[in-house]
């Protein structure tokens, strides 16, 4: 009887079940996409519309901002080109107004302006109407006299003023100032009945020599 063979001398196992199967490459290792071998699109910068380049010009001086101009529009009586207006021109131009924006910061000027005239033709119309009430009231020359006295000062007025210091005087309401009525007044009683200026006794026997209705109203006949 052959003997048994031991577990040393036993046969190998089947060949298929001892070969090493391919090992399964991992899904990191997974063959890449082949690369697109399209061409790369280049981005073109392109003007803004109505920037276009003209002809022999650069593309960056097409695109530069045409200058701004300010061109005010001022009620009557303004005038547009003051020192003011064109210092607002320039303050303008360099916060980058538009010139609508421009115009309303204009506006609001004329309109401030307008308002301090006003105040200023208020105030000069008190004023006026208070040295009226000075002369009238004034111890001198105002008064039961104030009828008289304002007569010689017209003759004064007359005799030495000329148009331009009438239209002064009417304007600025200085004609109503007790101390230019009190310098008229003067004047007028140093001339005699024929307009020659006359001083000390001898205007004083003028005057006396003259009837009363001429003394009250010289220049009424």
């Amino acid at each position: 009887m052959a003997d048994l063979p031991t577990d040393s001398q036993a046969a190998p196992a089947d060949a298929t079940s001892t070969a090493a199967s391919p090992a399964v490459a991992p899904q990191s290792q997974a063959a890449a996409p082949e690369a697109s071998t399209a061409p790369a699109t280049s981005i073109e910068a392109k003007p803004v519309e109505g920037q276009e380049a003209k002809p022999g010009e650069k593309l960056d001086d097409a695109a530069k901002p045409a200058e701004v101009t300010y061109e005010f529009k001022v009620p009557e009586g303004f005038d547009p080109n003051t020192e003011g207006m064109n210092e607002l021109k320039a303050t303008a131009k360099e916060l980058g107004l538009t010139p609508e924006q421009a115009q309303r910061i204009a506006d609001l000027g004329v309109k401030q302006a307008q308002g301090f005239a006003a105040q200023l033709a208020d105030q000069q119309k008190t004023l006026t109407a208070q040295w009226a009430e000075e002369t009238t009231t004034d111890k001198e020359i105002g008064g039961d006299k104030l009828p008289e006295n304002l007569g010689v000062a017209k003759k004064a007025l007359d005799t030495f003023g000329t148009k331009e210091l009438k239209t002064l005087l009417n304007q600025s309401g200085l004609g109503n100032h007790p101390e230019i009525v009190r310098f008229m007044v003067k004047a007028g009683k140093a001339i005699s009945e024929d307009g020659k200026l006359v001083t000390g006794s001898a205007a004083q026997a003028d005057r006396a020599a003259m009837p009363i209705e001429n003394r009250l109203y010289p220049n009424q006949k």
